[in-house]
């Protein structure tokens, strides 16, 4: 394993949503020997960047670069400005989305690595516009578990 070292801007995108919006991936699976997977997303105004889900085997943490997002993190919903950081450990409910009139940027790592992997297969399902139920099953086999919105 080496050190691995992202410019601004640089890393490898991933379309994800609609417009061309989606994420970089600033270190992967292989460049972490299995650690880690951290990406930087940009959230448009108004949007859902990720309803609310849960992990049986995956923490994750996020780091608000830009703007204001809300965090939710199982219960509660926190508003979470440029600077603001939080960790999610595996089992707990959260999700975020922009309700502000700006977009925001974070940072989100996933512990252990392998979230690269689902996002390049939504990127396949978005591109041939698969069916929510396909979109459920990626998302199970990535251990991404959906629940209701409060």
């Amino acid at each position: 394993m080496k050190a691995v070292v992202v410019a601004p801007g640089a890393g490898r995108f991933i379309a994800v949503g609609s417009a061309g919006t989606g994420v970089t991936v600033k270190a992967s699976t292989e460049e972490t020997g299995g650690l880690c997977t951290v990406w930087e997303g940009r959230v448009p105004p108004g949007t859902v960047g990720a309803g609310p889900h849960y992990h049986r085997a995956r923490d994750e943490f996020f780091y608000v670069l830009e703007g204001e997002l809300v965090l939710r993190i199982g219960d509660e919903s926190h508003t979470a400005r440029a600077g603001t950081f939080a960790f999610v450990p595996r089992g707990t409910v959260h999700g975020f989305h922009n309700a502000s009139t700006e977009s925001a940027t974070l940072l989100v790592m996933h512990h252990p690595a392998g979230f690269e992997q689902f996002l390049e297969e939504m990127q396949e399902l978005a591109a041939r516009q698969g069916s929510k139920e396909e979109r459920m099953r990626l998302a199970a086999r990535f251990d991404m578990i959906p629940v209701p919105a409060q």
